[in-house]
């Protein structure tokens, strides 16, 4: 046979060597000399069964630094830190070390503050909220001991996951200090951060007692919410918290006429309107009603814990040695208190630590610059710095559902893992996003999702093809081929149905073992590929087998001649 070849054969059969030789190379992934790129720009790395490579990782901006603490790591969980402090002339500003911390919890906020004049004891009863018998600083002089307002966070005791900020503000008509404007500015802060107010104060609920809460009244004058500033603003109502009036050392009797009265409709009996009396009598009564509704009004009266040497020595004794009555009251007032819901915004979004921080600053910011607080204002940057944390969150979720996929993977299960990851993440954002009414962030996580999934498709694509020429180059049929092809067993008589044949056997095996991808989309390319590469072999077959063909009805003429 080799008589018969000619120099164009010869390098054809070279050529087609060279090729098969050069395919199995690029299937098992060594060198070939030759080095293809795309530029400067690469798709994730995937996982390939089998192979060891680096997790998935992406380029990303984090919209913070901070890692979130537990507890135990943080220092305003073991003792209460000063959080606004006031400066010369009384200029309000935040305590950044304190507030970094509680800006790491990463948690809804019960939010418990309680205000009041100064000396009436409501160090005491966040103490008891705070299930510790001492942190924050009781006084027995008459001269005020909490300045500015001071914060204490504890794990909530009832509710799971969820953190309990208490704070402590500084008393009000300090004879010392007699600054009304600081006094307002102290109520007005502990009213915008707090989801329970308490106020505290001695004696009846009389009209002395309702004079000192013209606090309330003037801090509508001292709040900008729905872009009005002035106390007929109904609109505060949505965000101011709970009101709890808790009445100390109260002895009286809650019975007028024969009927006996709860502590509940004392109060509202107290806030009643008096038609035949002047507005300085009612307009009081009428602000506390407008911005704190019935169903947010709570009142608890609570009588002397004990003699003159209790009352002296309240700071070391323990619980059970006050008065009975006491602890009764106490108790109901700590476990109301614990019932209460975490902070939330208009959106019914709890609040957790990073949005109470952004609150904070925003808040005491404007009083420092002799500015009225605005809540709208307030509210757009919690809603901002929040949902950028969220759609963090949701990308991380995002990729941490995908970045263990191993590849390849057919389309349409690559797709079922994109569409579950998505789904999810895109659950959390919807559920934890604040005021995204126009799905401003969850349109940008999900083009973020969209083209790091075209990344994902491109990297499957480009496996796919790795592992089609590694399935290819794996199939006996495919090392029968190339051995016979190698020794020319098909450059005779028949031979190219011979080689048909063989071809169809591959063609066959390669199929059945990629069954689970889409034919001819996803393994059409290598096998089109391959079969190009047969083509000059197959043409050289077809020659040999018709010149053989020819030489053969020659020699049984000559045969057939000789026997007649």
């Amino acid at each position: 046979m080799s008589s018969n070849e000619n120099p164009t054969d010869s390098s054809a059969s070279k050529d087609f060597g060279t090729k098969l030789k050069l395919f199995e190379q690029t299937s098992k992934g060594e060198p070939t000399g030759t080095i293809l790129t795309d530029g400067p720009s690469k798709s994730p790395s995937m996982k390939r069964p089998g192979q060891r490579q680096k997790p998935v990782t992406f380029e990303r901006e984090s919209p913070s630094s901070k890692t979130y603490l537990s507890p135990h790591d943080s220092s305003v969980f073991k003792k209460p830190q000063c959080l606004i402090s006031a400066r010369d002339e009384n200029i309000l500003e935040v305590c950044d070390d304190v507030l970094d911390e509680i800006s790491r919890i990463d948690k809804p906020c019960v939010i418990v503050a309680i205000a009041g004049l100064y000396r009436t004891g409501k160090s005491y009863l966040m103490n008891r909220l705070a299930g510790a018998h001492e942190g924050f600083a009781l006084g027995d002089t008459i001269e005020s001991t909490t300045k500015g307002i001071w914060v204490w966070c504890s794990v909530h005791p009832e509710q799971k996951d969820t953190v309990l900020i208490l704070l402590d503000t500084e008393g009000l008509e300090d004879i010392e200090k007699g600054d009304s404007n600081h006094d307002n500015r102290i109520f007005t802060l502990a009213t915008l951060l707090c989801s329970t107010l308490v106020y505290n104060m001695k004696g009846a609920f009389d009209q002395d007692a309702v004079n000192k809460l013209t606090f309330v009244t003037e801090m509508a004058k001292s709040i900008r919410f729905g872009r009005r500033c002035d106390e007929n603003n109904l609109l505060l109502q949505s965000i101011l918290p709970g009101f709890v009036l808790a009445l100390r050392d109260f002895s009286l009797k809650f019975i007028k006429g024969k009927r006996q009265l709860t502590p509940d409709e004392y109060l509202e009996e107290g806030l009643e309107n008096k038609p035949e009396k002047n507005a300085s009598f009612n307009k009081p009564r009428e602000c506390i009603r407008k911005f704190f509704p019935q169903e947010k009004r709570k009142c608890f009266a609570l009588p002397v814990p004990g003699d003159a040497d209790t009352l002296d020595n309240l700071d070391s004794l323990k619980f059970q040695n006050l008065s009975p009555r006491f602890q009764t009251v106490a108790t109901l007032f700590v476990s109301y208190i614990y019932r209460q819901e975490p902070k939330q915004l208009q959106v019914s979004k709890p609040v957790n630590g990073p949005m109470f921080a952004t609150l904070t600053r925003k808040y005491v910011d404007a009083f420092a610059k002799g500015a009225v607080p605005d809540v709208d204002d307030a509210f757009s940057t919690v809603a901002k710095i929040e949902n950028g944390r969220v759609k963090d969150e949701c990308m991380n979720m995002f990729r941490s559902r995908t970045k263990d996929i191993q590849l390849p993977l057919p389309s349409k299960s690559l797709d079922k893992h994109f569409k579950e990851a998505r789904w999810a993440a895109l659950e959390y954002m919807r559920t934890n996003a604040v005021q995204d009414v126009a799905n401003v962030v969850e349109r940008e996580a999900q083009m973020e999702m969209d083209l790091l999934w075209q990344q994902f498709q491109n990297q499957n694509e480009e496996e796919i093809v790795k592992h089609c020429k590694n399935v290819l180059s794996g199939l006996a049929s495919f090392c029968n081929l190339q051995a016979r092809l190698q020794k020319a067993d098909y450059e005779v008589l028949g031979g190219h149905r011979k080689f048909k044949r063989d071809v169809d056997m591959v063609k066959q095996q390669y199929e059945q073992a990629l069954r689970e991808y889409e034919q001819p989309r996803e393994i059409g390319l290598v096998w089109s590929n391959f079969a190009s590469d047969l083509r000059p072999e197959e043409n050289k077959i077809l020659e040999k087998d018709n010149e053989l063909s020819e030489e053969e009805k020659a020699k049984e003429k000559e045969e057939n001649a000789k026997s007649i």
